[in-house]
């Protein structure tokens, strides 16, 4: 119990850059609290009292961990992160008037980055007996936090950083770049890029059906079919190769069928495209229902959550593209039909499929990404027939387009090659908290909006 209390309730168990993680509870909480209370003076006293339990717990419950650990700083041990953070809401909330957003998100990024560099005299403070040593560092970190918060605000910094993701109907260069960021990471981590479009619409308020939005929302799309063409470029080329060596097999289609290994994959992903398809087709309208729903889209982002936890437990993966078929490749379109739903990732759902399936966790990736190709396509080309007046009166600045495509061509590379490498890790459970966060996140935001 003393473990997982002092771990947040398992997020110090992460393999991956815990004490980040440790972080989002005070800010899903001040967020909350703030919504909630609609005061200054009770948001402080909310976070003041998120301090001190943090702090008790962490006193009285770390001894124990770094003795069982060996250690004197237990990465397990990210309560002192909780309390670090909500020292500075408590000041922010206490001192300052600034819009949530900013708050929550420059808050964040302060705290990380001083509870890392760990100026003077944290370093120091580190040094004390059992869980005092842990606490006093991140509690001085929360604190130099908001004194540069503060700073900021007092040069207007804050005002000019809000100004620069304030589009008044227009979208500019550094808004572009950012939603292609967005959109780069998301459309091939598997966390869903959709349900991610949905929130940034909640929260930046735009219009997702303006001309503008639209030209926009293809130009980054050809940014990630850039990325995937890059960074698949050999695997690519290799099945065009071994394609056109397919007519030797060109006396039965069902010899080149099985004997050819590009034909086989081709075959098996017009199958797993038509069936999404179909499906995508069939329940258009409900699917399209679903992006009015931020509830609806945490929901789903707790279904992808399980189904990455799910798979990371699959080790055995040792079939093989030329074994995977047909009845597989159907299931896989099914998975991919449901990424239309906002809050399930494309990627994710049929990478897990594959995986489940028994698809070498390579070949699962590859795989997913071929889809991924004409997937994109064919949507943007109907999104471009559907909207095809409203696109071509839509007026964009070369300069913002080509920062959006760019922002995403480059994002999505690094995104893929990271992918790549944590599903061959059998790594997706950094994925599925990522998801269990940001649906816990949606939650709280809806549900505390008066």
């Amino acid at each position: 119990m003393k473990r997982l209390l002092t771990s947040c309730f398992g997020l110090g168990f992460l393999p991956f850059a815990p004490g980040t993680w440790g972080s989002v509870p005070a800010v899903l909480l001040f967020i909350l609290a703030w919504n909630l209370s609609q005061s200054n003076l009770m948001t402080a006293a909310a976070m003041a009292m998120l301090v001190l339990i943090a702090s008790i717990v962490c006193v009285c419950f770390s001894p124990a961990v770094i003795k069982t650990t060996g250690r004197k700083d237990p990465g397990e041990v990210v309560v002192d992160e909780v309390a670090g953070q909500a020292v500075f809401f408590l000041i922010i909330a206490a001192l300052a008037n600034t819009s949530l957003l900013v708050t929550a998100g420059a808050g964040f990024i302060l705290f990380r980055i001083f509870d890392i560099i760990k100026p003077w005299p944290i370093r120091k403070l580190e040094k004390f007996p059992a869980g005092w040593g842990i606490l006093a560092d991140d509690l001085a970190a929360g604190v130099y936090a908001a004194i540069a918060f503060l700073i900021l605000q007092k040069l207007s910094f804050l005002t000019f950083f809000l100004g620069l993701f304030e589009t008044n109907g227009q979208m500019n260069v550094f808004f572009a770049a950012f939603l292609g960021a967005v959109q780069g990471l998301t459309e091939f981590l598997p966390v869903s890029s959709s349900g991610h479009l949905v929130l940034f619409e909640n929260l930046f308020k735009f219009d997702p059906e303006q001309p503008q939005m639209l030209l926009f929302d293809l130009a980054v799309h050809v940014g990630t079919v850039l990325a995937i063409l890059v960074v698949f470029r050999r695997s690519i080329t290799a099945f065009f190769a071994n394609l056109v060596k397919s007519k030797q097999y060109i006396k039965t289609p069902l010899l080149m069928y099985r004997e050819s290994p590009s034909v086989h994959i081709a075959f098996l992903a017009i199958i797993t495209t038509g069936v999404t398809g179909i499906l995508g087709i069939a329940f258009k309208d409900y699917l399209e229902s679903a992006r009015g729903s931020l509830l609806t889209v945490a929901l789903m982002w707790l279904i992808t959550g399980t189904l990455l936890l799910i798979t990371d437990k699959r080790k055995k993966t040792r079939i093989g593209l030329r074994q995977f078929g047909i009845t597989a490749a159907v299931i896989v379109g099914l998975a991919q039909a449901a990424a239309i739903m906002p809050g399930i990732s494309r990627s994710g759902a049929t990478i897990c499929a594959a995986i489940l399936l028994g698809l070498h966790r390579r070949w699962s990736v590859e795989y997913s990404f071929l889809l991924a190709i004409p997937a994109i396509v064919a949507a943007a080309l109907v999104q471009t027939i559907q909207d095809f007046e409203l696109i071509r009166s839509a007026a964009l600045p070369a300069s913002v387009i080509v920062a959006g495509v760019i922002s995403a061509f480059v994002v999505g590379i690094i995104a893929l090659k990271l992918l790549i490498k944590l599903v061959r890790r059998s790594s997706l459970k950094l994925f599925a908290v990522y998801c269990y966060i940001l649906a816990v996140f949606v939650f709280v935001y809806v549900l505390s909006k008066p």
